[in-house]
């Protein structure tokens, strides 16, 4: 397969292209950043904490694969969030709900094609192109749910539920292109298919702002007869400083 069959986009429309992305990612990021950040500083020192801010790091690992591709054992990930909480009486207990932004990345030896109302993923030729990076990218705005236990020794213990739904995918190649004899970075919004909600369970346990993150998304990626049944399981650290 040669990478002029996956629809050579022109430099131009391309740049262009990255930058709306790139322009509307940050702002989203900035809004929830500043918005619940803002909101933090209200509190007082020594009073319960209304507001927390912070953010998971972590690879996805995902389930159900094509066997046709090969996924990257390490697929880097974020996810920024900012809650609101409320103590359960003079427990130590915490319900809390709020606002965040994720991403899923699935790097891998393929690219998403549409084959007449199934997503199929298409193996690269590693023969015939040279490529630094293949992969898919989706973005959800989530609503998270959950319960915090906190500890006076700063043990922390977390259990969520949280709703999402998908506001951008898109497919990244960046690898030599025969067709024009020199490297090419080809960006497009073409993963079809998608679910436009995703529900999942995750959970955190640590010490104060530093904790251990795990995450389980309870349908698949794609709809039903429209696209493979996978999925990820998410593992990484949560950094909670505010």
């Amino acid at each position: 397969m040669a990478v002029d069959n996956y629809s050579y986009i022109c430099h131009s429309v391309l740049l262009t292209e990255i930058q709306r992305m790139k322009k509307t990612s940050i702002l989203l990021l900035t809004l929830v950043v500043i918005a619940i950040g803002a909101l933090a500083q209200e509190k007082q020192p020594g009073e319960f904490r209304k507001f927390s801010l912070g953010f998971d790091i972590y690879t996805d690992i995902w389930q159900k694969v094509p066997d046709n591709i090969d996924p990257s054992w390490f697929n880097r990930s974020i996810n920024v969030f900012g809650l609101y909480n409320n103590q359960m009486g003079e427990s130590k207990f915490d319900f809390s709900y709020g606002l965040g932004v994720s991403t899923h990345n699935l790097y891998m030896d393929a690219l998403p094609y549409d084959k007449g109302g199934y997503t199929e993923f298409v193996k690269l030729d590693s023969d015939s192109i040279s490529y630094d990076k293949a992969k898919i990218t989706l973005a959800y705005v989530d609503i998270p749910l959950e319960i915090k236990y906190r500890a006076k020794s700063g043990f922390r213990a977390y259990f969520g539920f949280k709703f999402s739904v998908l506001v951008h995918q898109h497919s990244k190649f960046v690898g030599y292109d025969e067709s024009v004899g020199y490297n090419v970075t080809i960006k497009r919004d073409d993963v079809r298919y998608l679910e436009l909600w995703q529900y999942t369970v995750y959970g955190r346990i640590g010490y104060k702002w530093i904790n251990l993150y795990g995450a389980y998304q309870l349908q698949s990626t794609f709809k039903k007869d429209q696209g493979p049944q996978m999925f990820p399981i998410s593992v990484g650290l949560s950094i909670m400083p505010y």
